[in-house]
């Protein structure tokens, strides 16, 4: 896959003309694992640059036992990746980036709290640290996600408003200008999804 397959996103994917694992997945929340068998939910993510122009839709599926898949495509509808969320009895979320032959092109394990928020961090497919991410419950139904490079520097940040059913995300570089924005429809799970690294950001 190569960098122009990848975001203007996603931020994205939330940014995204950018690298690898940072822009291929709008990332899965710490996900609860359910104690029965229950149909899947399945949501869709529409991904734009800051023009307001379509760059990547991505559909979500999250199984009865809590995993997420998700597909990413670009504007033409072309696969151009996938992620797999897991989620472990103790709460932790570990997420597994591949480019569109499958190949393993970084990870991100998350860990929450219970004051609501959570920290990721993301390593490539050498296991080598590329940055990380926190996150924290704002208000009812919103969240806000700031990112780091490896070295701790400021790379943007995400705001996120909804829950079941419609789910928004703005986008902003460290000078807080607005990179992109994301809406999504379909049964969203209701805890914080794992966020994405934004465009720019160091591989």
């Amino acid at each position: 896959m190569d960098r122009d397959d990848i975001f203007s996103l996603n931020e994205l994917r939330w940014r995204y003309v950018e690298a690898r694992m940072k822009a291929i997945l709008p990332l899965m929340a710490a996900s609860l694992i359910l104690g029965t068998a229950a149909p899947a939910q399945t949501c869709r993510e529409v991904v734009r640059d800051s023009s307001g122009r379509v760059t990547q839709t991505i559909d979500h599926q999250k199984s009865s036992n809590g995993n997420v898949r998700s597909v990413i495509r670009d504007a033409s509808g072309r696969i151009i990746g996938t992620s797999t969320s897991q989620t472990s009895a103790g709460g932790q979320s570990r997420t597994t980036y591949r480019d569109a032959s499958g190949r393993m092109i970084g990870a991100a394990t998350t860990n929450g709290s219970s004051a609501g928020s959570s920290r990721t961090t993301y390593r490539d497919a050498s296991g080598r640290t590329t940055g990380s991410a926190t996150s924290r419950i704002s208000g009812t139904s919103g969240s806000r996600t700031d990112f780091r490079d490896a070295s701790g520097r400021s790379a943007g940040s995400q705001t996120t408003n909804g829950s079941s059913g419609f789910v928004s995300s703005t986008r902003r570089d460290a000078s807080s200008r607005i990179t992109g924005s994301s809406t999504g429809n379909g049964n969203f799970p209701a805890t914080p999804r794992v966020p994405v690294l934004p465009a720019g950001a160091p591989n």
